[in-house]
């Protein structure tokens, strides 16, 4: 009818208009439906693709956690999924999570979408009977493509190194697909210890930086992170619990003071992030979230951002809180934790409990039963960030 619908003029004058244009995006709910909107034409395409006004979306609408890996004591690793929104949920069912590929002997990470399976094998040499290997799958994209590394190097540049402890870590370089890996190698000589970071180059891990301490035997406890060109982990150093920060371009390592008010258990401290660094600790029911700062000058300082109350979210959804009796045990296991979304996936009692720290919501997402035996990894799996977005060709027509 008409004088229902508004005159072409008037519509034109708003989506000609980059800055309404881009507040009208940012209302798109999720990130599958901004580039089915960048597909309206180039012009589209470069404002939804700009990093600042992803940096804008991202903060509004977080990446999904779609659900997550789980590792127990008797089986290979398997997926639980997690309720979808309708559209998300088409992405899902779309994925192929399960993989017939996945072994009883397999240690999964998850890192952007991507699943990084890391494999132990026989070697060909008599000196190196356990040959490592890793596999990166992308499940929401199964036919895209599949990275199968070469075997983990064994021998340290420094004479007379062995290793104990290795990690992939992703390598983003730059725009686009530009995907490559770091491996962390973490190693020991008499009273001395070595980090030597090691990039892929075509098939050949290339070293890329070393470090060396007087300390006997870092142990990494959690997954790391690369922030800025540096690798953040924690690590128990002499009885202390330390943040480690290697600097991948000066091969300089440093070890940080946790929080005075932190209690050194390793149960209860986990490292977050979102290009920046977090620490999340748990005292008693209280969780806290410190964001680590390096000022102008390279001082360090802790600033606690959050404090949230478990035992009361726990008490909306009517979950128990006997978790929270034994202040200082090891009857909460806290398996991963991000900031942003806010989550935390902690274990009590053989049930693992879902939290989500920005709505304030609790439930059980699995149970560990007596064919598991025991828990032993759990790996939240997210959704791809940031979105990709079509290439479009020179010289094509801005509305193709």
């Amino acid at each position: 009818m008409e004088g229902k619908e508004a005159p072409a003029p008037a519509i034109s004058v708003v989506l000609e208009d980059g800055d309404l244009l881009g507040e009208i995006l940012l209302r798109v709910a999720f990130p599958t439906s901004l580039v089915r909107a960048a597909l309206v034409c180039k012009r589209w395409l470069h404002l939804a693709s700009a990093p600042a006004f992803l940096r804008r979306f991202r903060g509004l609408h977080p990446p999904h956690l779609f659900g997550f890996y789980v590792k127990t004591q008797t089986g290979p690793p398997r997926f639980v999924p997690l309720p979808q929104p309708p559209e998300l949920a088409t992405v899902v069912r779309r994925a192929s999570f399960d993989l017939d590929i996945l072994s009883f002997d397999d240690i999964m990470d998850c890192w952007n979408g991507l699943l990084l399976i890391i494999s132990c094998g026989m070697s060909d040499q008599g000196a190196t009977p356990v040959q490592l290997t890793g596999r990166v799958h992308c499940p929401l994209y199964p036919a895209r493509y599949v990275d199968n590394l070469p075997p983990l190097p064994h021998i340290s540049i420094h004479d007379g190194f062995t290793y104990y402890e290795y990690e992939i870590l992703p390598k983003v370089s730059g725009a686009g697909d530009g995907l490559s890996y770091f491996c962390l190698a973490t190693g020991c000589h008499e009273q001395d210890s070595v980090l030597d970071v090691y990039v892929l180059q075509g098939d050949i891990w290339t070293i890329y930086s070393s470090a060396l301490t007087e300390i006997f035997q870092i142990h990494l406890l959690f997954i790391s992170l690369i922030v800025d060109d540096k690798i953040y982990n924690i690590a128990l150093v002499s009885g202390i619990y330390k943040l480690v920060s290697l600097d991948l371009a000066s091969s300089c390592l440093s070890l940080v003071n946790l929080p005075e008010e932190v209690e050194y258990m390793s149960t209860d401290l986990l490292l977050a992030n979102d290009s920046e660094v977090h620490l999340i600790n748990i005292k008693g029911s209280q969780l806290r979230i410190w964001h680590y700062m390096v000022d102008k000058k390279g001082l360090t300082n802790w600033l606690l951002v959050d404090t949230i109350c478990l035992r009361e979210i726990c008490v909306n959804h009517m979950i128990s809180t006997t978790m929270f009796r034994d202040v200082g045990s090891f009857a909460l296991i806290v398996y991963a934790a991000g900031v942003n979304p806010g989550f935390l996936f902690l274990c009590s009692d053989d049930v693992l409990y879902l939290f989500d720290l920005e709505h304030r919501v609790a439930k059980k997402v699995y149970e560990v039963t007596p064919e598991d035996i025991a828990l032993y990894k759990v790996a939240p799996f997210m959704m791809i960030w940031p979105p990709k977005f079509p290439l479009v060709k020179e010289g094509c027509d801005p509305k193709e």
